[in-house]
């Protein structure tokens, strides 16, 4: 039972790294008004990008400590610390030697593992604010969302026309609006939206088709919100400001 416990947190330690890469990347794609939260935690795209970041991390973190090693051998006048410098080399021994880990080893593995995982999260963030890669990560992070109802840009506003489920005769209530916050669910299902300066607006279904009727209003609705169950259709509308 001792040993599973150990690889246990050995494994949640190594996958650290990984962990921050994913925070990283859904950090970066949840700017706008679309909330999207992250896919189920046993789906095959959360464990790609958890044991790919954690990879590329400790490969990383290796390839330099290993540099490290062979400039000292070489040169022959690096300091003198208390502890192994390596900290992959200690966890190496471990693992396939078992051998035991002293404490200054231990302190210096779990300060390497920090520095790692901290440069996974710092790194993979800025690599998500190049356009290139954020234009890629909002096609997994909203799915078709990003083609419909994610601004591309400061200057662009989405509009929504929400059709709710409210109807008499033929007519139905219909709201339109600035997208203020959208939800959806992990299927990428609408669960909520929020608009502001909403104004309201009935169809009318005819014998000739469709007919939309403004209402006379003195001011707009400043902010409205609507549930999933209260929204029947939605559409949306890319418009760009100008100059701004």
């Amino acid at each position: 039972m001792g040993e599973i416990s150990l690889g246990l947190v050995l494994g949640l330690l190594l996958l650290a790294p990984g962990l921050a890469a994913y925070a990283a990347i859904f950090h970066a794609g949840d700017v706008g008004p679309v909330r999207s939260p992250p896919p189920p935690p046993g789906s095959i795209l959360t464990l790609t990008i958890i044991t790919t970041g954690a990879l590329v991390a400790h490969f990383s973190g290796a390839l330099v400590l290993t540099l490290q090693d062979l400039a000292c051998a070489r040169l022959g006048n690096c300091m003198v610390v208390w502890f192994h410098p390596n900290a992959y080399a200690v966890l190496a021994d471990f693992v396939f030697a078992r051998r035991p880990i002293p404490t200054p080893d231990g302190l210096a593995i779990l300060g390497t593992l920090l520095v790692v995982t901290f440069a996974a999260f710092a790194l993979t963030r800025l690599a998500a604010g190049f356009q290139p890669i954020a234009g890629a990560l909002r096609g997994v992070l909203y799915g078709w969302l990003n083609e419909v109802a994610v601004a591309r840009s400061a200057n662009e506003v989405i509009l929504a026309h929400v059709l709710s489920d409210v109807q008499n005769d033929g007519s139905v209530v219909g709201y339109e609006g600035a997208v203020a916050n959208l939800t959806v669910n992990a299927q990428k299902e609408i669960t909520s939206v929020l608009l502001s300066d909403c104004i309201l607006f009935y169809l009318l279904v005819t014998k000739h088709g469709v007919e939309r009727i403004e209402t006379e209003t003195d001011e707009p609705i400043q902010q409205l919100y609507l549930d999933r169950d209260r929204i029947k259709n939605i559409a949306f509308e890319r418009l760009r400001l100008e100059g701004a």
